[in-house]
Protein backbone atom coordinates (compact mmCIF):
# COMPACT_ATOMS: atom_id res chain seq x y z
CA UNK A 1 0.00 0.00 0.00
CA UNK A 2 1.38 3.28 -1.11
CA UNK A 3 1.14 6.04 1.97
CA UNK A 4 2.56 9.90 3.03
CA UNK A 5 3.70 10.68 6.18
CA UNK A 6 2.13 14.23 7.24
CA UNK A 7 4.50 16.98 7.72
CA UNK A 8 2.96 20.15 9.14
CA UNK A 9 5.18 23.42 8.87
CA UNK A 10 7.53 21.64 6.43
CA UNK A 11 8.78 19.90 9.72
CA UNK A 12 9.89 16.48 7.47
CA UNK A 13 11.86 15.40 10.90
CA UNK A 14 9.20 16.14 13.22
CA UNK A 15 6.73 14.40 10.85
CA UNK A 16 9.03 11.65 11.52
CA UNK A 17 8.62 11.41 14.62
CA UNK A 18 5.09 11.49 15.28
CA UNK A 19 4.98 8.32 12.77
CA UNK A 20 7.53 6.63 14.55
CA UNK A 21 5.59 7.31 17.90
CA UNK A 22 2.59 5.97 16.37
CA UNK A 23 4.14 2.72 15.94
CA UNK A 24 5.78 2.28 19.21
CA UNK A 25 2.23 3.88 20.81
CA UNK A 26 -0.20 1.35 19.09
CA UNK A 27 2.13 -1.62 20.12
CA UNK A 28 2.44 -2.91 17.17
CA UNK A 29 6.38 -3.24 18.44
CA UNK A 30 7.52 -3.77 21.63
CA UNK A 31 11.10 -1.43 20.85
CA UNK A 32 12.21 0.71 17.96
CA UNK A 33 15.45 0.74 17.02
CA UNK A 34 16.54 4.00 15.99
CA UNK A 35 19.39 6.97 15.61
CA UNK A 36 18.71 9.63 18.42
CA UNK A 37 20.56 13.11 17.90
CA UNK A 38 22.14 15.10 21.13
CA UNK A 39 21.51 18.68 21.92
CA UNK A 40 25.44 18.71 20.66
CA UNK A 41 24.06 17.32 17.29
CA UNK A 42 25.67 13.93 17.65
CA UNK A 43 23.53 10.75 16.26
CA UNK A 44 23.53 7.76 18.65
CA UNK A 45 21.80 4.69 17.84
CA UNK A 46 19.39 3.87 20.37
CA UNK A 47 16.99 1.01 21.42
CA UNK A 48 13.87 3.03 22.53
CA UNK A 49 10.87 1.47 24.24
CA UNK A 50 9.49 5.03 25.69
CA UNK A 51 7.65 7.07 22.71
CA UNK A 52 8.50 10.08 25.10
CA UNK A 53 12.18 9.65 23.48
CA UNK A 54 11.13 9.29 20.13
CA UNK A 55 11.44 13.55 19.94
CA UNK A 56 15.03 12.93 19.82
CA UNK A 57 14.60 10.51 17.04
CA UNK A 58 16.49 11.75 13.64
CA UNK A 59 16.84 8.95 11.12
CA UNK A 60 17.33 11.35 8.31
CA UNK A 61 20.51 12.23 9.87
CA UNK A 62 23.02 11.48 6.78
CA UNK A 63 25.53 9.45 8.91
CA UNK A 64 26.67 6.16 10.67
CA UNK A 65 27.89 5.98 13.29
CA UNK A 66 27.89 2.27 13.03
CA UNK A 67 26.37 -0.66 10.50
CA UNK A 68 23.47 -0.76 12.33
CA UNK A 69 23.03 -4.45 11.57
CA UNK A 70 25.78 -4.94 14.71
CA UNK A 71 23.53 -3.70 16.46
CA UNK A 72 20.37 -5.54 15.21
CA UNK A 73 22.71 -8.67 15.86
CA UNK A 74 23.44 -7.75 19.54
CA UNK A 75 19.64 -7.29 20.28
CA UNK A 76 18.26 -10.16 18.86
CA UNK A 77 20.39 -13.17 18.63
CA UNK A 78 18.97 -16.25 17.80
CA UNK A 79 15.63 -14.79 18.27
CA UNK A 80 14.40 -11.06 19.10
CA UNK A 81 12.96 -11.39 23.09
CA UNK A 82 10.51 -8.31 21.68
CA UNK A 83 8.78 -7.02 19.08
CA UNK A 84 11.56 -5.06 17.43
CA UNK A 85 11.05 -2.08 14.99
CA UNK A 86 14.14 -1.49 13.55
CA UNK A 87 15.27 1.57 11.44
CA UNK A 88 17.92 1.08 8.69
CA UNK A 89 19.63 2.37 5.61
CA UNK A 90 19.97 -0.09 2.69
CA UNK A 91 23.57 -1.04 3.56
CA UNK A 92 22.77 -2.00 6.85
CA UNK A 93 19.69 -3.79 6.07
CA UNK A 94 22.26 -6.06 3.24
CA UNK A 95 24.40 -6.60 6.28
CA UNK A 96 21.93 -8.18 8.79
CA UNK A 97 20.59 -9.80 6.03
CA UNK A 98 24.26 -11.70 5.91
CA UNK A 99 24.00 -11.92 9.87
CA UNK A 100 20.99 -14.13 9.62
CA UNK A 101 22.66 -16.07 7.04
CA UNK A 102 25.33 -16.41 9.27
CA UNK A 103 23.55 -17.81 12.50
CA UNK A 104 24.65 -14.07 14.21
CA UNK A 105 21.06 -12.17 13.87
CA UNK A 106 17.03 -13.18 13.15
CA UNK A 107 14.87 -11.30 12.21
CA UNK A 108 11.88 -13.36 13.58
CA UNK A 109 9.35 -10.59 15.24
CA UNK A 110 11.49 -7.47 13.52
CA UNK A 111 9.73 -5.27 11.45
CA UNK A 112 12.41 -3.82 9.26
CA UNK A 113 11.88 0.15 8.21
CA UNK A 114 14.07 1.17 5.69
CA UNK A 115 14.74 4.42 3.96
CA UNK A 116 15.87 5.90 0.64
CA UNK A 117 19.91 6.65 1.22
CA UNK A 118 20.88 9.73 -0.90
CA UNK A 119 24.61 9.07 1.32
CA UNK A 120 25.88 9.89 4.73
CA UNK A 121 28.78 12.06 5.53
CA UNK A 122 32.07 11.26 8.12
CA UNK A 123 30.40 11.89 11.81
CA UNK A 124 32.53 14.23 12.49
CA UNK A 125 32.34 16.55 9.56
CA UNK A 126 28.79 16.69 10.44
CA UNK A 127 28.92 17.29 13.77
CA UNK A 128 31.02 20.01 13.49
CA UNK A 129 28.71 21.48 10.54
CA UNK A 130 26.01 21.11 12.96
CA UNK A 131 27.22 22.96 15.90
CA UNK A 132 28.15 25.52 13.59
CA UNK A 133 25.10 25.87 12.11
CA UNK A 134 26.00 24.63 8.43
CA UNK A 135 23.73 21.88 7.70
CA UNK A 136 20.72 22.18 6.26
CA UNK A 137 18.34 19.12 6.09
CA UNK A 138 16.05 20.73 2.94
CA UNK A 139 19.18 20.71 0.77
CA UNK A 140 19.70 17.12 1.45
CA UNK A 141 16.56 16.19 0.87
CA UNK A 142 16.24 18.20 -1.92
CA UNK A 143 19.63 16.27 -3.71
CA UNK A 144 17.47 13.25 -2.96
CA UNK A 145 14.45 14.42 -4.99
CA UNK A 146 16.50 15.81 -7.83
CA UNK A 147 18.83 12.47 -7.75
CA UNK A 148 21.75 14.09 -6.83
CA UNK A 149 24.62 13.88 -4.83
CA UNK A 150 24.15 16.13 -2.04
CA UNK A 151 26.44 18.94 -2.16
CA UNK A 152 27.72 20.81 0.96
CA UNK A 153 30.86 23.07 0.52
CA UNK A 154 33.52 21.48 2.48
CA UNK A 155 32.11 18.23 3.05
CA UNK A 156 32.03 15.25 1.44
CA UNK A 157 30.25 12.33 1.08
CA UNK A 158 31.99 8.90 2.52
CA UNK A 159 33.72 7.09 -0.23
CA UNK A 160 31.46 4.18 -0.08
CA UNK A 161 28.25 6.08 -0.46
CA UNK A 162 29.87 7.88 -3.63
CA UNK A 163 30.16 4.62 -5.57
CA UNK A 164 26.96 2.93 -3.95
CA UNK A 165 24.75 1.07 -6.03
CA UNK A 166 21.91 0.05 -3.80
CA UNK A 167 20.62 3.22 -2.12
CA UNK A 168 17.19 1.88 -2.09
CA UNK A 169 16.16 -0.93 0.55
CA UNK A 170 14.96 -4.37 0.34
CA UNK A 171 12.43 -6.47 2.12
CA UNK A 172 11.22 -4.27 4.44
CA UNK A 173 7.43 -3.81 6.21
CA UNK A 174 7.77 0.15 5.53
CA UNK A 175 9.89 1.92 2.89
CA UNK A 176 10.53 5.54 3.14
CA UNK A 177 10.99 7.03 -0.27
CA UNK A 178 13.27 9.97 -0.62
CA UNK A 179 13.92 9.74 -4.58
CA UNK A 180 12.01 11.95 -6.27
CA UNK A 181 9.74 13.50 -2.97
CA UNK A 182 8.96 16.58 -2.43
CA UNK A 183 9.43 15.50 1.53
CA UNK A 184 8.34 19.21 2.41
CA UNK A 185 5.47 18.69 1.57
CA UNK A 186 5.07 14.81 3.04
CA UNK A 187 7.42 11.70 3.04
CA UNK A 188 6.28 9.03 0.48
CA UNK A 189 6.01 5.79 2.07
CA UNK A 190 5.32 2.28 0.96
CA UNK A 191 3.79 0.17 3.67
CA UNK A 192 2.49 -3.91 4.06
CA UNK A 193 -1.19 -3.54 4.10
CA UNK A 194 -1.69 -5.31 7.23
CA UNK A 195 0.62 -3.18 9.35
CA UNK A 196 -0.97 0.11 7.43
CA UNK A 197 -4.15 -0.59 8.30
CA UNK A 198 -3.29 -1.38 11.70
CA UNK A 199 -1.60 1.88 11.94
CA UNK A 200 -4.58 3.42 10.26
CA UNK A 201 -2.73 5.21 7.06
CA UNK A 202 -4.47 6.93 4.80
CA UNK A 203 -4.26 5.46 1.31
CA UNK A 204 -3.07 6.96 -2.13
CA UNK A 205 -0.64 9.95 -2.02
CA UNK A 206 2.68 7.54 -1.99
CA UNK A 207 2.35 6.25 -5.14
CA UNK A 208 5.71 5.22 -7.12
CA UNK A 209 6.03 7.97 -10.00
CA UNK A 210 8.07 8.46 -12.43
CA UNK A 211 9.91 11.57 -10.70
CA UNK A 212 11.26 8.74 -8.19
CA UNK A 213 12.05 6.34 -10.76
CA UNK A 214 13.79 9.04 -12.92
CA UNK A 215 15.94 10.27 -9.60
CA UNK A 216 16.72 6.94 -8.88
CA UNK A 217 18.11 5.66 -12.05
CA UNK A 218 19.98 8.95 -12.45
CA UNK A 219 21.79 8.74 -8.84
CA UNK A 220 22.53 4.66 -9.71
CA UNK A 221 24.08 5.65 -13.10
CA UNK A 222 26.53 8.87 -12.00
CA UNK A 223 27.82 5.86 -9.02
CA UNK A 224 27.55 2.77 -10.92
CA UNK A 225 30.49 5.44 -12.99
CA UNK A 226 32.21 6.37 -9.80
CA UNK A 227 32.15 2.88 -8.74
CA UNK A 228 33.69 1.39 -11.84
CA UNK A 229 36.56 4.37 -11.52
CA UNK A 230 37.42 3.50 -7.78
CA UNK A 231 37.38 -0.40 -8.25
CA UNK A 232 39.79 -0.09 -11.56
CA UNK A 233 42.11 2.20 -9.74
CA UNK A 234 42.17 -0.50 -6.73
CA UNK A 235 42.63 -3.48 -9.12
CA UNK A 236 45.69 -1.42 -10.66
CA UNK A 237 47.18 -0.43 -7.74
CA UNK A 238 47.48 -4.63 -6.69
CA UNK A 239 48.68 -5.64 -10.16
CA UNK A 240 51.53 -3.00 -9.92
CA UNK A 241 54.91 -3.79 -7.84
CA UNK A 242 53.78 -2.63 -4.90
CA UNK A 243 50.44 -5.08 -4.83
CA UNK A 244 48.33 -5.71 -2.29
CA UNK A 245 50.44 -5.04 0.16
CA UNK A 246 51.33 -1.70 -1.03
CA UNK A 247 47.47 -0.91 -0.29
CA UNK A 248 48.43 -1.72 3.46
CA UNK A 249 51.55 -0.39 3.87
CA UNK A 250 50.49 2.49 6.14
CA UNK A 251 48.43 0.12 8.22
CA UNK A 252 49.31 -0.04 11.80
CA UNK A 253 47.26 -3.02 13.15
CA UNK A 254 44.58 -1.16 15.11
CA UNK A 255 42.10 -3.66 14.14
CA UNK A 256 39.64 -0.78 14.17
CA UNK A 257 38.25 -2.09 10.64
CA UNK A 258 37.53 -4.96 11.85
CA UNK A 259 35.42 -4.07 15.00
CA UNK A 260 33.77 -1.44 12.77
CA UNK A 261 32.94 -3.75 9.82
CA UNK A 262 29.28 -5.68 10.57
CA UNK A 263 29.77 -9.19 8.91
CA UNK A 264 33.33 -10.04 10.91
CA UNK A 265 31.60 -11.33 14.30
CA UNK A 266 33.80 -14.35 15.26
CA UNK A 267 33.62 -14.48 18.90
CA UNK A 268 37.16 -16.09 18.93
CA UNK A 269 38.62 -14.30 16.14
CA UNK A 270 42.46 -15.16 16.11
CA UNK A 271 43.77 -11.92 15.95
CA UNK A 272 41.73 -10.97 19.61
CA UNK A 273 43.95 -13.70 20.80
CA UNK A 274 47.05 -13.45 22.00
CA UNK A 275 48.45 -15.82 19.02
CA UNK A 276 50.38 -12.65 17.71
CA UNK A 277 51.97 -11.42 20.80
CA UNK A 278 55.01 -13.16 20.13
CA UNK A 279 58.03 -13.53 23.05
CA UNK A 280 60.55 -10.88 22.41
CA UNK A 281 63.06 -13.47 20.97
CA UNK A 282 61.02 -13.99 17.73
CA UNK A 283 61.45 -10.34 16.85
CA UNK A 284 64.92 -10.69 17.88
CA UNK A 285 65.47 -13.76 15.58
CA UNK A 286 62.97 -12.11 12.76
CA UNK A 287 65.54 -8.90 12.63
CA UNK A 288 68.79 -11.13 12.59
CA UNK A 289 67.48 -13.37 9.66
CA UNK A 290 66.16 -10.64 7.74
CA UNK A 291 67.67 -7.44 8.34
CA UNK A 292 65.50 -5.37 9.45
CA UNK A 293 61.63 -6.53 10.68
CA UNK A 294 58.45 -4.30 10.54
CA UNK A 295 56.71 -3.45 13.70
CA UNK A 296 54.14 -4.66 14.97
CA UNK A 297 54.07 -7.02 12.38
CA UNK A 298 51.43 -9.49 10.78
CA UNK A 299 49.96 -6.60 8.73
CA UNK A 300 49.01 -8.56 5.61
CA UNK A 301 48.07 -11.51 7.23
CA UNK A 302 45.53 -10.05 9.27
CA UNK A 303 43.83 -8.41 6.09
CA UNK A 304 43.88 -11.22 4.08
CA UNK A 305 42.41 -13.38 6.88
CA UNK A 306 39.64 -11.28 6.82
CA UNK A 307 38.87 -10.76 3.24
CA UNK A 308 38.90 -15.03 3.12
CA UNK A 309 36.45 -14.67 5.66
CA UNK A 310 34.30 -12.09 4.83
CA UNK A 311 34.95 -11.03 1.21
CA UNK A 312 31.84 -12.82 -0.21
CA UNK A 313 29.57 -11.39 2.07
CA UNK A 314 30.92 -7.75 2.12
CA UNK A 315 28.15 -5.28 1.19
CA UNK A 316 30.55 -2.15 0.93
CA UNK A 317 28.84 -0.09 3.63
CA UNK A 318 32.62 1.41 4.04
CA UNK A 319 32.68 1.35 7.61
CA UNK A 320 36.01 0.06 7.51
CA UNK A 321 37.65 2.61 5.79
CA UNK A 322 35.76 5.51 8.28
CA UNK A 323 37.71 4.04 11.05
CA UNK A 324 41.07 3.65 9.37
CA UNK A 325 43.47 6.34 11.67
CA UNK A 326 45.97 5.50 8.43
CA UNK A 327 43.27 6.62 5.65
CA UNK A 328 43.84 3.47 3.55
CA UNK A 329 41.02 2.80 1.38
CA UNK A 330 40.01 -0.47 2.86
CA UNK A 331 36.35 -0.49 1.77
CA UNK A 332 37.55 -0.08 -1.91
CA UNK A 333 40.12 -2.46 -1.58
CA UNK A 334 37.62 -5.00 -0.24
CA UNK A 335 34.74 -4.08 -2.88
CA UNK A 336 36.90 -4.56 -5.23
CA UNK A 337 37.91 -8.03 -4.55
CA UNK A 338 34.73 -8.96 -2.99
CA UNK A 339 32.44 -7.87 -6.43
CA UNK A 340 35.41 -10.55 -8.28
CA UNK A 341 34.52 -13.50 -5.31
CA UNK A 342 30.89 -12.43 -5.41
CA UNK A 343 30.52 -13.11 -9.23
CA UNK A 344 32.21 -15.98 -9.43
CA UNK A 345 29.36 -17.27 -7.31
CA UNK A 346 26.81 -15.46 -8.54
CA UNK A 347 26.30 -14.20 -5.75
CA UNK A 348 24.79 -10.86 -4.35
CA UNK A 349 24.99 -10.16 -0.74
CA UNK A 350 21.96 -9.23 1.60
CA UNK A 351 19.54 -9.28 -1.69
CA UNK A 352 17.79 -12.98 -1.07
CA UNK A 353 17.33 -13.75 2.90
CA UNK A 354 16.33 -17.23 1.61
CA UNK A 355 19.45 -17.57 -0.71
CA UNK A 356 22.34 -19.57 0.99
CA UNK A 357 25.32 -18.40 1.62
CA UNK A 358 27.91 -19.95 -1.42
CA UNK A 359 30.88 -20.89 0.67
CA UNK A 360 28.67 -23.27 2.72
CA UNK A 361 26.78 -24.42 -0.83
CA UNK A 362 28.33 -27.25 -2.81
CA UNK A 363 27.08 -27.20 -6.89
CA UNK A 364 28.64 -29.73 -8.96
CA UNK A 365 31.24 -28.39 -11.50
CA UNK A 366 30.91 -24.89 -10.22
CA UNK A 367 34.18 -24.43 -11.17
CA UNK A 368 34.58 -25.58 -14.33
CA UNK A 369 34.27 -21.48 -16.12
CA UNK A 370 37.30 -20.89 -14.35
CA UNK A 371 39.21 -23.74 -15.81
CA UNK A 372 38.37 -27.07 -13.53
CA UNK A 373 38.10 -29.55 -15.50
CA UNK A 374 35.07 -31.32 -15.34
Amino acid sequence: MNSMIAIENGDVVGGLRSFLKTILETEEVDALFVPLETEKGAILPALVMDPAQLDRANPLAPVMPINSARAISAITGKKSPVRLGAVLRPCEIRALIELVKLQQASLEGVTLIGMDCPGTFEVADYVSRKQNGGFELANYLEAAKKGQEPALEGMALRSACQMCVQPAPSHVAIHLQLFGADAGSGIPVEIEDELASKLQMPTGGGEKTDQRGGAFEQLVTKRKQAREKELSSIRGQMNSDGGIAGLFETCIRCHNCMNACPICYCKTCLFRTTSFDHQPEHYITAARRKGAVRMLGDTLLFHMTRLNHMSASCVSCGMCTSACPSDIPVGAIFSAVGEQVQSAFGYVPGQDPAEPLPLITFQANEWTEVGEAK
